[in-house]
């Protein structure tokens, strides 16, 4: 991993989890743990990632505990959706 790619990394974990301050609607930055979106045939190191909080990373109510099809069911959103917030607050420029 190079320099820029640990920058990221660190910009999207200092966001705090995504899900608490998206959907929940806690802000003031839940201390954060990156969750890589797998697609269809991509490496874990190309992959998105998703800041999430540890309970909604690796608890009950979280994407490993639920799945990914529990996990957008029981919050109601997708990842996708979860990515686009989080390159908006990243302030990138989101196309659909």
């Amino acid at each position: 991993m190079n320099r820029h790619e640990k920058n990221t990394l660190n910009q999207i974990a200092d966001l705090g989890c995504i899900l608490c301050s998206e959907v929940l609607g806690i802000e003031g930055g839940s201390p954060a743990e990156l969750h890589h979106v797998r697609r269809y045939g991509s490496v874990r190191s190309a992959s998105p990632v998703l800041p999430l909080c540890p309970e909604h990373h690796r608890g009950n109510t979280g994407v490993h505990g639920l799945g990914t099809k529990g996990f957008e069911s029981k919050w109601g959103v997708t990842y996708s959706q979860l990515l686009e917030s989080v390159d908006k607050r990243l302030g990138k420029r989101v196309t659909k």
